[in-house]
């Protein structure tokens, strides 16, 4: 007989949420609940891979499982529902591959800037002896890595002047994910570096507290970040993956056959991710509203000024495994 178990879910705590949950021990023909949390605007990578993932399990599992989707703030930060993840308050989550990172310090190669060439250059890498490697780490840390799926290229906006070389972005405060890498890569830039929840910056730029944000074009967009940001630099510095992620203790008491379900739709929610065009319309809908976007500069200077963070890259995750990613085609 499993533990079936059955989420109070109100908005705005991810404690209240956890505080909620009733667990009960049903008759073994009841389906399971299963609660699957992202937190990013609608229209979103994370709302597309999440949507594929609940539709396809729905089709699949017939009324064995049952699916509660949680979005945008309802419980909380991306931190939160990881923490909560972790916890086993929520089951199953989409989340932002810079905040897992904080969690799983190996998913944090794919933050490293500049590392990948391309979109076919990171999903080739995420579905290849690199990512096999990486989800083996997620099981110490109370999760499976169900699939890695694609949020976008970031980007850096802010309200002061165009940045068309680091030198213009010296002195700006830039917020950041609370993320190590991110720090250290906008520190190196000259920036200076805020660390902070993203619910929290659309009216810390519209007050002044910032002057800039970095992000993928869909979630500028999406956010209406155009209403308090002038410039948008298409500086594509770090590559920014989505995890698919379940808590492991939920994960290990399904039968197998449920376990290898779970993770060939959680591939096939972020195949959608791999295969949204989001970008075009995005950028056209910043533009309408007021944006001015940068995308003919030279990119080098970048790529150039982070140069002295490769040696800390290097001790992190090892110069074979980089070496690896930056040869695989």
């Amino acid at each position: 007989m499993h533990r079936q178990v059955l989420g109070l879910w109100k908005a705005g705590s991810i404690v209240a949420a956890a505080a909620g949950l009733l667990v009960l021990q049903p008759a073994a023909a009841s389906p399971r609940l299963i609660s699957l949390a992202f937190n990013s605007q609608l229209g979103s990578p994370q709302q597309l891979g999440a949507d594929e993932f609940r539709q396809k399990l729905v089709a699949s599992a017939g009324k064995r499982i049952v699916i509660d989707e949680r979005a945008t703030n309802a419980l909380g930060s991306e931190n939160a529902i990881l923490a909560a993840t972790r916890a086993g308050s929520v089951d199953m989550a989409v989340l932002s591959g810079s905040v897992v990172s904080s969690v799983v310090p190996e998913l944090g190669v794919f933050d490293i800037p500049f590392l990948f060439r391309d979109t076919a250059h990171a999903k080739a890498v995420a579905q290849g002896p690199a990512g096999a490697a990486i989800a083996t780490k997620f099981a110490d840390k109370g999760l499976t890595l169900l699939a890695i799926g694609r949020q976008g290229f970031r980007n850096v906006t802010n309200s002061k002047r165009p940045v068309r070389t680091p030198d213009d972005i010296k002195g700006l405060k830039i917020r950041v994910i609370p993320n190590e890498i991110y720090q250290m890569t906008f520190k190196a830039l000259g920036a200076e570096v805020v660390p902070m929840e993203f619910p929290l910056v659309y009216t810390a730029l519209k007050d002044g507290r910032l002057d800039g944000q970095e992000n993928p074009v869909p979630t500028i967009a999406g956010s209406r970040l155009y209403e308090v940001q002038k410039y948008l630099t298409l500086t594509g510095h770090f590559f920014a993956p989505i995890a698919f992620v379940a808590n492991r203790a939920m994960f290990e008491q399904l039968p197998p056959a449920d376990q290898a379900m779970l993770i060939a739709l959680a591939k096939e929610g972020a195949e959608v991710t791999w295969q949204a065009k989001l970008d075009a319309a995005s950028l056209e809908q910043v533009r309408s509203g007021g944006m001015d976007v940068i995308e003919t500069f030279d990119r080098q200077p970048f790529v150039d000024a982070v140069k002295p963070l490769d040696q800390e890259f290097e001790k992190r995750f090892g110069k074979d495994l980089l070496a690896a990613i930056r040869s695989t085609r």
